[in-house]
């Protein structure tokens, strides 16, 4: 009878589990339709044809990518195959063969796409309007619209009275967008924020949204719904923030500021930290998990690591050979992409994906992809197997 006991009381136990961290690849191509998901040794896992080269964006949540393939009005998401489940003090890790959704999401000139925490947005340039989806409802999108047509985005989340999204607005069709419109679920205004003039870039820290202006970065509290403002530095001249990036184990925000240099806000001390470079910057990227480190490209090839916390250089690789800055968009220029500890680099001239370390910068693995590996997204996810 003990023995029975003592059986059953083993049976009942839980599984032992284990701690694991899991990381995928996405990459896009420059010229060709086609996007591969790779696993963290590198081994593909999925090719898919896209009607036109698609741009990577973040999906619904961490283990989603959204594809945009602008000229074709379409939108779709990619599950990469990580997925966490919460249980309050863990997450449960799930893996899975990647899948493209049959969702599409479609209008003219899809442009900014921003997805977080269950919810995603996407502002089409071509008419002004808005398609906005969130988790377990993917099937039944809300179509908003900005007053005129312009380049902009819209930043759907959730306040303590619900639903709502941060929307930009321009003062005719067409024109650079200079405000931002706080609107609930059904897209009635309840509030207006008019000083953001060429307003450009967005990204969110802690509760926080932050939009980057000609003169500063615009901050929208997410809980409050009150709006303030953080000025350029004195004598920054022209620069200006036009792509930003989060934190989440530190509250700030990184950002580009001209071409040859980097910004650090700091909201909770209402200051930018300018961080120059040694040269004219190709792309920049974030952990948002490990974001008291920054990390640029620049033309010379070399992928530089900083403090984000004082500005002061940490580590240096030649990563690439020289790229031009002349040509604009036609030309394939290296993109960065950091998660679980590693900082991807696109080498679009030599048709690969080098993954390095993101503490020494020591070259981990390459991907050798062919073609012109472009644009990439590195996934990654900690969680429990049982």
């Amino acid at each position: 009878m003990i023995r029975t006991l003592s059986l059953l009381l083993i049976a009942a136990l839980p599984a032992t589990a284990e701690t694991i961290t899991a990381t995928r690849l996405v990459i896009a191509d420059h010229a060709a339709p086609r996007i591969v998901v790779a696993d963290e040794a590198g081994a593909p896992l999925l090719r898919l044809d896209t009607a036109e080269p698609a741009r990577l964006h973040a999906g619904l949540h961490r283990g989603q990518v959204a594809l945009r393939e602008g000229t074709l009005g379409r939108v779709t998401l990619l599950e990469t195959g990580l997925r966490l489940d919460g249980h309050g003090d863990h997450g449960d890790l799930h893996l899975a063969a990647p899948a493209r959704l049959p969702l599409e999401l479609r209008g003219p000139r899809p442009s900014h796409v921003v997805g977080a925490h269950g919810r995603l947005g996407v502002f089409f340039d071509g008419d002004g309007s808005v398609s906005l989806i969130e988790s377990g409802k993917e099937e039944a999108p809300t179509r908003l619209s900005a007053a005129h047509a312009h380049h902009g985005v819209a930043f759907p989340f959730i306040s303590t009275a619900g639903s709502r999204v941060a929307l930009s607005e321009a003062v005719a069709p067409g024109e650079r967008p200079s405000a931002v419109s706080l609107r609930d679920a059904a897209g009635a205004e309840l509030a207006r924020r008019e000083d953001c003039p060429r307003l450009h870039g967005e990204a969110q820290t802690g509760p926080l949204i932050a939009f980057g202006c000609a003169d500063g970065v615009l901050l929208l509290d997410a809980g409050s719904g009150e709006f303030r403002k953080i000025a350029n530095p004195p004598g920054t001249g022209e620069r200006m923030v036009r792509n930003l990036a989060g934190g989440e184990d530190w509250r700030l925000l990184l950002g580009d500021f001209g071409p040859d240099a980097m910004v650090v806000v700091d909201p909770d001390a209402g200051t930018m930290r300018v961080v120059p470079l040694p040269a004219r910057r190709l792309h920049f990227a974030l952990d948002p998990a490990r974001a008291d480190t920054g990390f640029a490209m620049t033309e010379d090839g070399m992928l530089h690591a900083f403090s984000t916390l004082d500005g002061a250089p940490r580590q240096r690789v030649q990563a690439t050979g020289r790229y031009s800055l002349e040509g604009g968009s036609a030309v394939a220029r290296p993109r960065l992409s950091a998660a679980g500890g590693l900082v991807a680099v696109s080498d679009p001239a030599a048709g690969r994906v080098a993954l390095h370390d993101a503490e020494t910068l020591a070259l981990q693995r390459v991907v050798e992809t062919g073609g012109a590996p472009f644009d990439i997204r590195l996934v990654s996810l900690t969680g429990e197997r049982h």
